[in-house]
């Protein structure tokens, strides 16, 4: 029995994976129904996308009141989605929340290694709430729909929504 059938087998879900210019993971996906490409970051701390693709689909974003950051960049404004789903293939990722900041420092330093743009970094936290799967073998992102963790209010506020963009 190969990984693949075995994690199906366990109620995974399966996400088709390709590797961008530079090697790093990224999948297909939709934001508000809109195709967007999505960087699989297993540096950041939290699912993140693109605050001007945010704005342009209308989405309604609320300022968090405190700064993140990740590829560089630690002094961005943090705004929290409300009412938007992010599809990966045709899995629901279940994220602490879904956060929006501005990826241009992220997507700049993607250009200089020649590859293209991204619409959303998938973290840390949706890896941990359905015990994820990476399987280099078959470049499949594996999910399971499992309880979610539970964060403590003080310590979901001393962590910042993006600490990496190095896939």
């Amino acid at each position: 029995m190969t990984l693949p059938m075995f994690l199906e087998a366990a109620g995974y879900r399966r996400i088709a994976l390709s590797r961008n210019g530079v090697g790093h993971f990224e999948a297909s996906g939709t934001l508000a129904g809109c195709a967007v490409r999505v960087l699989i970051d297993k540096g950041a701390a939290s699912t993140v996308v693109s605050f001007s693709l945010a704005q342009e689909l209308g989405l309604k974003l609320t300022a968090m009141g405190r700064v993140g950051g990740g590829a560089g960049a630690a002094q961005l404004e943090v705004f929290e989605l409300h009412d938007a789903e992010l599809k990966i293939g045709d899995v629901r990722p279940r994220t602490r929340a879904l956060y929006a900041m501005d990826m241009t420092h992220v997507n700049a330093a993607l250009a200089l290694k020649g590859t293209t743009p991204v619409d959303a970094i998938l973290g840390v936290d949706v890896f941990e709430n359905q015990a994820a799967v990476i399987d280099y073998g078959s470049s499949s992102l594996f999910l399971k729909d499992v309880q979610p963790a539970v964060l403590e209010p003080q310590e979901f506020q001393s962590s910042s929504p993006l600490q990496s963009a190095s896939g």
